[in-house]
């Protein structure tokens, strides 16, 4: 008997779950009733692109023009540079880091008017940066290990920066009517 009800227990626990709206952390639903995103970046940075393709694949709807989006999202001053961490007892450079950041801001639209970025509102800064031992004997291939470095760097930024825009517009998804299903 104690065994019938520990398994009606265990069955009925996530219907219970289910009812009162509870969510696994991190799951975001219905971002797409949330209208388009325009990105509002200049044409010389190198992540644009690859943002609009993540927020795509993130189930946004892109915009044309800032006219016809419901968010916008502002990138600017982006920088990758790369400095000396430390050095050898012989002077020469031992490891160097490896640095790419952007500052994003968001707009979404209120009340049906068109998104507007507040005044005073202050930029977001995103940024990503790793280290790595530099070796003088192998330079062609500590190049290499930097460049895919660069790379990885450039695509955790994007992830970052759509995981902060889902973050920032989860409270009106939580808004919206729970799935019926």
């Amino acid at each position: 008997m104690r065994n019938r009800v520990a398994v009606m227990a265990l069955l009925m626990l996530p219907w219970l779950l289910a009812s009162c709206g509870f969510h696994p952390r991190g799951s975001v639903t219905r971002l797409t009733d949330l209208g388009s995103i325009y990105v509002d970046a200049s044409r010389n940075m190198s992540i644009s692109e690859a943002v609009e393709e993540a927020l795509t694949d993130a189930a946004f709807e892109l915009a044309s023009n800032r006219d016809d989006a419901n968010i916008l999202l502002r990138l600017t001053d982006e920088e990758q540079s790369e400095r000396v961490v430390s050095v050898k007892s012989t002077g020469r450079v031992s490891e160097l880091e490896l640095s790419h950041a952007v500052n994003m801001l968001i707009a979404e639209s209120i009340d049906g008017r068109a998104p507007a970025y507040q005044p005073g509102q202050t930029f977001n800064r995103v940024e990503v940066t790793r280290e790595y031992t530099y070796d003088e004997t192998n330079v062609l291939g500590k190049e290499n290990e930097a460049r895919i470095l660069r790379s990885e760097m450039e695509e955790e930024l994007v992830r970052q920066i759509v995981l902060r825009i889902t973050a920032s517009l989860a409270p009106s998804v939580a808004a919206l009517p729970a799935d019926d299903a």
